[in-house]
């Protein structure tokens, strides 16, 4: 079992603090800036420090369906985005 699926485990079933940083997770921190790293690893780590406590449970799920359905790699929603003030992301779209 690699470290993303074992956060998954322990946040979902358990209930745990983790973020599994997956391709969806990494992209929208990159993009924001909220948390950016150069490998999956960074994410986490930063994410760790940066997210309140109360938060950590939850924040894993509310990232992943950002990136799933709004910031996509492709082509994301800006404009539909709602911290696109927020984002860095120079090729940003559909605004």
């Amino acid at each position: 079992v690699g470290r993303k699926t074992a956060n998954v485990v322990l946040n979902t079933a358990f209930g745990w603090p983790t973020i599994a940083v997956d391709t969806h997770i990494f992209r929208v921190c990159n993009r924001t800036q909220f948390a950016p790293g150069k490998n999956v690893e960074q994410v986490e780590e930063k994410l760790l420090k940066v997210v309140p406590a109360e938060f950590k449970v939850d924040c894993h799920h509310w990232l992943i369906l950002h990136g799933r359905y709004t910031c996509i790699a492709r082509k994301p929603r800006c404009g539909s985005c709602i911290i696109e003030d927020l984002c860095e992301y120079k090729e940003k779209v559909d605004i």
